[in-house]
C-alpha cells in the first residue's frame, strides 16, 4: 500500500507541472466557414493568483485572418480576465502594459463577467487589447512584461513569456 502512495505523489509531483507548461503553450487555429475567417488563439492561461483587490488573473492572445491560407496580422488581441474580490468593478480603472519597465496604454474592449466564482458575491472582467502587430512584437522581446491594473501591478513569469515570445515568431513565421 505504501509503494502505491509513494509511486502515486510522485507521479503527481512529476506530472502536474509538465501539464501547466503545456497549457501556457497550447495554440488553437479554429476556421469558421460561415464567417470564411481562421482565428489563431493562445489558450487562456492563469498568470496570478490573489493579490490585493484581485482574486487572480488570466491571459489570452488571438488574431485572425481572412480565409485559411496563413497570413499576418495587422494587429493582436490581447485578453485580460480578471476576478475582483468586489461585487462592482472600477469605471474608471486605469489599464497598462509594463514593458521593461515602461508603460504603455493600449485601446480595449471591457465587459463584466457577474458571478465568476460560484457563492462569492465577487465579479470578473474581460479586456480585451487591439495592439498592433509592431508593438506586440516588441512586448514579446521584452525582459520584463507585465500590467498594471489600476495600482496594482502583475508581473508574466519567465513561463508566460516563453509563451507570449512563442506566438510571436508564429506571427513572424506567417510573414510572407
Amino acid at each position: 500500500m505504501s509503494r502505491f502512495l509513494i509511486t502515486t505523489l510522485l507521479a503527481l509531483v512529476v506530472f502536474i507541472p509538465a501539464q501547466d507548461n503545456f497549457t501556457l503553450t497550447e495554440v488553437v487555429r479554429d476556421y469558421s466557414p460561415s464567417k470564411n475567417e481562421t482565428t489563431v488563439r493562445l489558450m487562456s492561461s492563469k498568470f496570478s493568483g490573489p493579490k490585493d483587490r484581485y482574486h487572480s488573473l488570466s491571459y489570452s492572445i488571438s488574431y485572425s485572418y481572412p480565409g485559411q491560407e496563413p497570413k499576418p496580422p495587422s494587429d493582436v488581441n490581447f485578453e485580460l480576465v480578471s476576478v475582483v474580490k468586489a461585487s462592482r468593478l472600477n469605471t474608471d480603472l486605469y489599464v497598462v502594459f509594463l514593458i521593461d519597465g515602461k508603460e504603455i496604454h493600449f485601446g480595449s474592449n471591457r465587459s463584466a463577467v457577474p458571478k465568476p466564482v460560484r457563492g462569492k458575491p465577487w465579479v470578473g472582467e474581460r479586456m480585451v487589447f487591439l495592439i498592433p502587430r509592431e508593438e506586440f512584437l516588441k512586448m514579446a522581446d521584452a525582459q520584463k512584461l507585465g500590467v498594471k491594473l489600476g495600482g496594482v501591478s502583475f508581473e508574466f513569469d519567465e513561463a508566460a513569456r516563453a509563451a507570449v515570445r512563442a506566438f510571436a515568431e508564429m506571427i513572424k513565421a506567417s510573414d510572407p
